[in-house]
């Protein structure tokens, strides 16, 4: 406090010469004549503290109102985090595509017992070389996993390391020459069937499963084995 003082008193007074010329400074009196304002140039000790001490709590409250802001600010940022976007509602889509497939699986294949898993968009991830599965949250299937799943099969992919194979049909309509293994990943949020293995190179030998791109994954039987078909949609 006494080196605040000792500062002010040396600096004062708080303005230069060229501003005692200013005309914003001078008075005009009753009898038309102008006066310079007096201003003071010198302060007691007490004064001297007074100041010191206002500038010290002026500094406080300024520290203050800036915090105050920072943290309204974050809080309105992790408000704007915590709010989850409203994915819209797509409509399960039954076009020709579908039906020239559901044909092919039932008709010349033979297969039986065929169901929608699920319809989704191929994200980011799901094209990811280095990842190389296909992603399909539990809380998005429009099958329950008891309806196309026997209680074995459900407790293998749930509990094997590698899970279980399953042969896939492709957008080509033919039978994809390379296994893919079904598999159950926990998560914290949900939990997510997952086909892996041989993924990249079926996305390769399968080129409109692009990103971005509307997909369904149906399941199926073929002699009493589960199979899938995953073809791109067109909305």
């Amino acid at each position: 406090m006494n080196n605040l003082l000792l500062s002010l008193n040396l600096h004062a007074p708080f303005a230069t010469p060229a501003l005692f010329n200013d005309r914003s400074l001078q008075l005009e009196d009753e009898d038309g004549h102008d006066h310079h304002q007096k201003i003071k140039t010198s302060y007691t000790k007490g004064e001297l503290f007074a100041i010191a001490n206002t500038l010290a709590t002026n500094k406080v409250m300024i520290k203050k109102r800036k915090l105050c802001s920072l943290t309204e600010e974050d809080n309105n940022n992790k408000k704007k985090r915590k709010m989850p976007k409203k994915k819209e509602h797509v409509p399960v889509v039954n076009n020709e595509s579908i039906v020239q497939l559901k044909r092919f699986i039932t008709g010349e294949m033979g297969g039986l017992d065929m169901k929608l898993v699920i319809q989704k968009v191929l994200y980011e991830s799901d094209m990811k070389k280095d990842q190389s599965r296909l992603n399909m949250p539990i809380l998005q299937l429009k099958t329950q996993p008891h309806q196309f799943l026997t209680d074995e099969e459900i407790r293998m992919i749930d509990e094997s390391k590698d899970g279980m194979e399953v042969r896939v049909v492709g957008s080509k309509l033919r039978m994809y020459e390379r296994p893919l293994w079904l598999k159950k990943w926990h998560l914290q949020q949900t939990d997510n069937y997952v086909l892996k293995t041989n993924w990249n190179k079926f996305v390769a030998d399968n080129e409109d499963l692009k990103k971005d791109t509307m997909i369904q994954v149906w399941a199926f039987r073929k002699n009493r084995k589960l199979c899938f078909a995953i073809v791109p949609v067109e909305l």
